[in-house]
């Protein structure tokens, strides 16, 4: 017996896999003092096939800053220590394609944690540079992913307060954990998903700290426990973030938070009901047509 695939059946399907395809995610805006950037302002282009294409080997160069293009210029935006940037999570390009109110930054099958870092800027990502600043696995009973999604695509970042002043990459990833009970190997699809972005920073303030780095890649094997997870089988409540230690203003290097189920405390709460928290979600509906551009610095580094 043979199926025939009818054309309203077909173009169904085909949208499907459109919409699949698009449920991913990318680093669009930082929004600094209060202050929105415009789209792409401090951050690297990206090159790849799809800007929201998560890379799948954790061993490959493309985990520094995600997928290399021809330039890795961008401008410098300014930013005093000890203050916050809300970063702005998307899966489109323009507010007309946009797939829903929650499905807007990335698609809720997509669950699993989020994590910022930073790194010289001279030193181009390479070598033993990237020290963590923020992460955020599964606390309060939620995925860091759902509450970008109900915090309408912001994540909230602390620059470390006596940190050096300089000019920094920062490095935005957020993994998908719903097809990360496959190990990833070359050729095949199956794996963890990694969203990552570079964007460039300076950083004012009168800190010292210059804390120990970590290369990347290199921060995870694809057996390991927090990489290699059933959602649908796994204790999420027992999920421990991968990758080195995270940055405590004040310590002379790294050191683990002592409960990886609360060390987010500069991110959304948790969203309880599927409602999003006051606390963090607070004027998160930021429009780039409401909101004045940041002012950043036209002096361009090419690392």
């Amino acid at each position: 017996m043979k199926f025939k695939l009818g054309f309203a059946s077909a173009l169904v399907l085909v949208s499907s896999l459109a919409s699949m395809a698009s449920a991913h995610t990318f680093l669009r805006t930082l929004t600094i003092d209060g202050k929105q950037t415009e789209v792409g302002q401090c951050i690297e282009p990206y090159h790849g096939p799809d800007k929201t294409s998560g890379v799948k080997d954790p061993a490959s160069d493309d985990m520094t800053c995600g997928f290399p293009g021809s330039s890795k210029d961008a401008d410098l935006c300014p930013v005093e220590a000890g203050s916050e940037i809300r970063a702005e999570f998307r899966n489109y390009d323009t507010e007309e394609e946009a797939d829903g109110k929650f499905n807007m930054a990335i698609d809720e099958s997509h669950q699993g944690p989020c994590f910022a870092y930073m790194a010289p800027l001279e030193s181009g990502g390479k070598g033993d540079v990237w020290f963590k600043i923020f992460e955020d696995g599964y606390s309060s009973g939620s995925w860091c992913v759902n509450k970008i999604r109900f915090s309408m695509g912001f994540m909230n970042i602390t620059i470390p307060k006596d940190i050096l002043p300089g000019d920094y990459l920062l490095r935005t990833e957020v993994i998908g954990l719903q097809e990360a009970m496959y190990e990833y190997e070359a050729g095949q699809k199956k794996g963890a998903q990694y969203f990552i972005n570079c964007a460039h920073i300076t950083v004012s303030g009168s800190g010292t700290a210059e804390p120990d780095g970590y290369a990347i890649p290199g921060i995870y094997k694809q057996d390991e426990p927090s990489i290699l997870f059933d959602l649908d089988k796994d204790d999420a409540t027992k999920y421990v973030t991968p990758g080195p230690p995270l940055y405590v203003p004040g310590s002379s290097s790294a050191e683990k938070a002592v409960d990886q189920n609360t060390s987010a405390t500069n991110n959304a709460k948790a969203v309880e009901h599927n409602e999003p928290s006051s606390s963090s979600v607070e004027n998160s509906e930021i429009s780039s047509s409401t909101s004045k551009p940041r002012d950043c610095k036209k002096k361009r580094r090419r690392r």
